[in-house]
């Protein structure tokens, strides 16, 4: 289903190519935009940049290496690591693609790999401007943008252990207005459920309530308000993608007296609510831990440190719901249709959380082990200290003392005769 029928292989080829040039863009980002606090100071900062990429240096993957030197000062790790954003940058928009977007030209909306039972009926769009064909390539261009931005903040973060808000509000709000605007880009609607699990919940009210009980699967006026229901998806997937962080954040400050989770994981959670919906988003949020704690059991032996940058594995997470949809949405799907049922089971797993970590602590405190960490102080004499040293010491031998009669020579050595001279004139 490759527009205007283009050989689909040349679309992988030219996407490579896209996404290792704008690779470049990236790693430009990925230097400037934390040097600036504001989102418009940010990207115009990059902007002045970019009027300079036209260069053999900037030549995607191998530019880096063509203008190095004996004599060069650019540190090779970082020629490296920029080598490597603008191939993984190209490999992904190469895999995006082939997991998006069916490649045979006989395949139909059913094939993409983002296919799911409630995903936008072909049906429903006849009075949409959108063919099927240019509803899978303007989705998967929409989930690059998204891309984009993880690219940019996993590595910002790896680096800095930060994330700005110039490496994620820009993607927001193109997530937030692109899914008004088209409509048809979500994954699956805002909200859907299964009649008979609320049916059997209306059992447990009085039999004049039991009416209230009898839904229907989807809601109506997601059909009839496409593009409020877009809207919807796009606004909700951003709360509660910065929510479920934020509510973590604030039980681990309660429980473990440090921040559990930084402000900018919150913000970067709203942003793939924002693209993906709070399905996914929550889907992303349950298999992210899953990455981060893979990563960290082999690194553990290599770099002893307590705190990790959390942002490159949310980032991952995102990556591998979009790649494997077919495998993951089956298993989220029978917990969404509790309907409304989700909202308890939320605030138990919340709850059940909270326990789990005052557990640990009460088993750290049995067995004598710190509850809270705290830095340990460094015993290490460094120029401060030394210049601290140097600002309180005086050349009068006798400050603060009993007068000591130095001789002449002695005062010498210590290079305190002519200030003795100066003061006792003698």
């Amino acid at each position: 289903m490759t527009p205007f029928g283009i050989n689909p292989y040349l679309i992988l080829l030219l996407l490579f190519l896209l996404g290792t040039v704008l690779g470049r863009l990236i790693n430009l980002c990925i230097e400037e935009i934390p040097r600036e606090e504001k989102v418009g100071a940010a990207w115009a900062r990059v902007a002045r940049r970019m009027r300079h990429l036209w260069s053999r240096y900037h030549i995607p993957i191998i530019g880096v290496y063509l203008t190095r030197s004996r004599d060069s000062t650019f540190p090779y790790k970082r020629s490296q690591r920029e080598a490597l954003v603008e191939l993984l940058n190209g490999v992904i928009f190469v895999l995006l693609y082939c997991a998006e977007v069916p490649l045979s030209g006989q395949s139909t909306l059913q094939d993409s790999g983002l296919f799911s039972a409630y995903a936008p009926d072909p049906a429903a769009m006849k009075n949409s401007l959108l063919s099927p064909v240019a509803l899978l390539n303007l989705r998967y261009a929409f989930h690059l943008v998204l891309i984009e931005s993880l690219m940019i903040a996993t590595f910002i973060d790896f680096d800095l252990k930060i994330i700005p808000d110039g490496a994620t509000m820009p993607a927001m709000f193109f997530g937030v207005v692109g899914s008004f605007v088209f409509g048809y880009l979500y994954l699956v609607p805002v909200w859907f459920q299964e009649p008979s699990i609320v049916r059997l919940m209306g059992l447990y009210f009085p039999e004049q309530y039991r009416a209230s009980f009898v839904v229907e699967k989807v809601p109506r006026w997601i059909e009839m308000y496409p593009h409020l229901h877009g809207l919807a998806v796009s606004l909700v997937g951003l709360v509660v993608g910065g929510g479920v962080v934020w509510a973590v954040r604030i039980i681990g400050q309660w429980t473990l007296r440090q921040e559990a989770m930084g402000f900018g994981d919150v913000i970067l959670m709203a942003v793939i609510g924002s693209f993906l919906g709070w399905q996914a988003t929550v889907t992303v949020f349950v298999i992210s831990p899953l990455c981060a704690l893979a990563v960290v059991a082999v690194s553990i032996f290599f770099k002893q440190s307590r705190e990790i940058p959390f942002g490159p594995y949310l980032s991952l997470g995102a990556l591998l719901v979009l790649l494997g949809w077919p495998q993951i949405w089956p298993l989220a799907e029978r917990i969404c249709h509790m309907g409304p049922l989700l909202p308890i089971l939320s605030i138990l797993m919340l709850v059940l959380l909270a326990a789990c970590l005052l557990f640990t602590q009460m088993m750290k405190w049995m067995l004598g082990i710190p509850l809270y960490w705290q830095e340990e102080w460094l015993d290490e004499w460094t120029s401060a200290d030394q210049l601290t040293y140097q600002s309180g010491e005086n050349v009068d031998e006798n400050q603060g003392r009993w007068e000591r009669g130095a001789d002449a020579h002695t005062r010498a050595g210590r290079g305190t005769q002519y200030n003795h001279q100066w003061k006792k004139g003698r």
